[in-house]
């Protein structure tokens, strides 16, 4: 709020007893002065509202596009292969074996936000190795229903090379952030490797705005 200011323009000249002739017109007639004051109201009065306005931002409301880059914390599924480990440099990356393997990552957004896009950053040893990163949200009423996909990169969805740095839309139609309703998980998912830690995961990222 430190742009908004106001500044009085009505500045009266005095009248002398027994020498000023009091009038209602001319340049020190009352409806002179009367006007500069009313004029000097409304100024106040839109400041007032400026104010009122700033006011009810809400604190620390993000401005512009904001970006959200949270620290890799997934957990195998231990029903799906192998699962995916961590090596020295916290980067995730999938065990060797040729049946899925499964990692899930719950996310802690903020809320009245509205997701832009969905971003993720490895490697990819090639061929049969596919691995797919999914951005999804599931209703918190029922655990059990179909998760929304909000996007996803991966093999089958991106031109992908060795490394990999991509970034996707969010579906508009979910891109709306509801914490009442939903909740946020990333979710890795890779097959048919081969190599060691000749595919992996370093990092997701979000873009986001303000709703």
């Amino acid at each position: 709020m430190t742009d908004i200011s106001y500044t009085p323009t009505f500045k009266p000249t005095d009248w002398i007893d027994n020498v000023s002739r009091i009038t209602a017109d001319g340049p020190n007639g009352f409806n002179v002065r009367f006007d500069a004051i009313t004029s000097d109201l409304h100024q106040a009065a839109g400041v007032v509202t400026e104010i009122d306005t700033a006011l009810a931002q809400p604190v620390g409301a993000p401005t512009g596009q904001q970006l959200l880059t949270p620290g890799l914390d997934f957990v195998s599924l231990p029903s799906t292969g192998n699962g995916w480990l961590y090596d020295e440099t916290g980067a995730l990356y999938p065990s060797v074996t040729a049946a899925d393997s499964v990692a899930v990552m719950g996310l802690s957004l903020p809320s009245n936000i509205r997701l832009v896009s969905f971003r993720a950053i490895g490697i990819w040893h090639g061929v049969p190795a596919t691995f797919s990163i999914a951005l999804i949200r599931v209703p918190l009423a029922n655990a059990s229903a179909a998760p929304d996909k909000l996007a996803e990169i991966g093999t089958a969805t991106s031109a992908i090379t060795n490394p990999y740095d991509i970034t996707v839309p969010v579906e508009a139609a979910f891109a709306a952030v509801d914490l009442q309703t939903y909740r946020y998980c990333v979710v890795a998912t890779a097959s048919a490797i081969q190599v060691v830690v000749a595919t992996s995961l370093a990092t997701v990222q979000l873009a986001y705005t303000a709703s």
